[in-house]
Parts: C-alpha cells; sequence; structure tokens
C-alpha cells in the first residue's frame, strides 16, 4: 500500500498538506492574523510554497486552486498577489476559482490547491 506523506500544520490534529503517489492537496494560510488582509495574503502565498516544497512540489505543477476570501471585496487586491506569485507562464497557470465566505479568528484568506509532485 502507497504511503501517505503528511506535511507541517501549525494546530494540533491539521496539517497544511498532504500527499499521496503524484498527487499533493495544500493549504496556504497566514500563520498571523494581526496583519493586515493583503500582508496576509502574500503570507498564505509564502507559506504554501514550503508547505509544496515540504511534499515535493511547487507553484509550477498546481492543477487546481481555491481561494477562500473572508471579505470577497478584497478580490482585486488578491487577484493582483496571485498575478505577482504564479508569473507569467501560462504553462504554469491552474484552474482557480475564488470565494467569499465568513472565516474565523481574524483569519483574512484560505488557499487550497491540488498539484502534482515532482518526483515520486
Amino acid at each position: 500500500m502507497a504511503k501517505i506523506d503528511r506535511g507541517p500544520g501549525n494546530v494540533p490534529t491539521r496539517r497544511w498538506g498532504s500527499a499521496y503517489k503524484d498527487l499533493v492537496w495544500a493549504l496556504g494560510m497566514s500563520d498571523d492574523y494581526t496583519l493586515s488582509a493583503e500582508d496576509q495574503v502574500k503570507r498564505a502565498y509564502e507559506n504554501l510554497d514550503k508547505v509544496l516544497a515540504d511534499l515535493g512540489s511547487d507553484k509550477s505543477r498546481i492543477i487546481s486552486v481555491t481561494v477562500i476570501l473572508n471579505d470577497i471585496e478584497n478580490k482585486p487586491m488578491a487577484d493582483k498577489v496571485w498575478a505577482d506569485w504564479i508569473g507569467d507562464n501560462p504553462d504554469h497557470w491552474p484552474e482557480r476559482s475564488c470565494h467569499g465566505v465568513d472565516l474565523h479568528a481574524g483569519n483574512e484568506i484560505e488557499i487550497r490547491v491540488v498539484a502534482v509532485r515532482t518526483d515520486v
């Protein structure tokens, strides 16, 4: 039976990512809810980079993204941060959706991704 790899987490009972065979499921979110919404969005992508790397992937290997914003009015700002993070190469642009949801405890963003591992 193939092993499930589990990435780091910052809360007991939860991980920021898992991988099975050649697929990775990862979460990007800020680890500091005192930051502004824009800084939380930037931190979420920084943390997502780390989770993907820990599980053998990177942003160029993402196939699906769901962005969840605490305030949908922040979508234009979040789209700009996304564009800066994902880059100009259309071969790296995954399918992506964005939703506004009431998040908890000052959290401004959660990013859910499915990616393919670089080496399996």
